[in-house]
This record gives structure tokens, C-alpha cells and sequence, in this order.
């Protein structure tokens, strides 16, 4: 070999590692899953309640209206198998929900799960 092409081998080889890279990615870009979101299941003996709070401050407990103090003595009273989903009224502000939820995790025993209301 000459001493031109021992200077380009070198450089032929770095040519080559990078196009293997960038010929390799797609590949890697497309085999990545898409994330999902997964819903926590229950357990068959937990006992749910799905709580909301209009936008005028009312509480629905399984969509029936229950005054707050009500609601609260009741949350105080359920065991540890209980479960509470609250449903974020879409009239509610990120505040509400947030003072919502804290009120909430104050009152009750077990975790308060939050679900977002979908539209369509």
C-alpha cells in the first residue's frame, strides 16, 4: 500500500462506523413502544367510590349529592379496603382540584385516585 492509502484507511473507517450508526437508527427509534396508560386494577373485595365536586361546590358520592360534612364522617369511617376515585370535574380549576384532593387525602384513610373527566 501506498502512503495516500494508509491515510485513508482511517478515515474510511470512521466513515463507516457512523453511517452504520445512523443507518441503525430508525431501527432503534421504531422498535421503542409507545407508552399506554395502564389502569390500576382493583381488587375484588375493594369497595369504590367515585367522588366529584361541581364547580359550585356541591360533592356527588356514586352520583348521588351528599353534603360535605356527610361526606366527610363517612370517608373517616371506611376501612382500609376502601377505595376513592375522584372524578376532576372539567368546570373545576387546577386549583379547585388541587384543594379538592388535599381536602380529600385529609378526611380519608386510604389513597385518593385521580381521574380526568374525557371529552368525546
Amino acid at each position: 500500500m501506498t502512503a495516500g492509502t494508509l491515510a485513508l484507511v482511517p478515515s474510511l473507517g470512521a466513515v463507516l462506523s457512523v453511517l452504520t450508526a445512523v443507518a441503525g437508527l430508525p431501527v432503534l427509534l421504531a422498535g421503542a413502544p409507545e407508552p399506554t396508560l395502564r389502569r390500576p386494577v382493583a381488587s375484588a373485595t375493594a369497595l369504590v367510590l367515585v367522588l366529584a365536586k361541581s364547580s359550585s361546590g356541591v360533592w356527588y358520592a356514586n352520583g348521588t349529592a351528599v353534603p360535605q360534612p356527610d361526606l366527610a364522617r363517612r370517608l373517616r369511617q371506611q376501612g382500609p379496603r376502601f377505595r376513592i376515585r375522584f372524578l376532576a370535574s372539567p368546570g373545576l380549576t387546577t386549583a379547585q382540584v388541587s384543594e379538592a384532593m388535599a381536602w380529600l387525602r385529609r378526611q380519608s384513610r386510604t389513597s385518593v385516585q385521580l381521574e380526568l373527566a374525557t371529552q368525546g
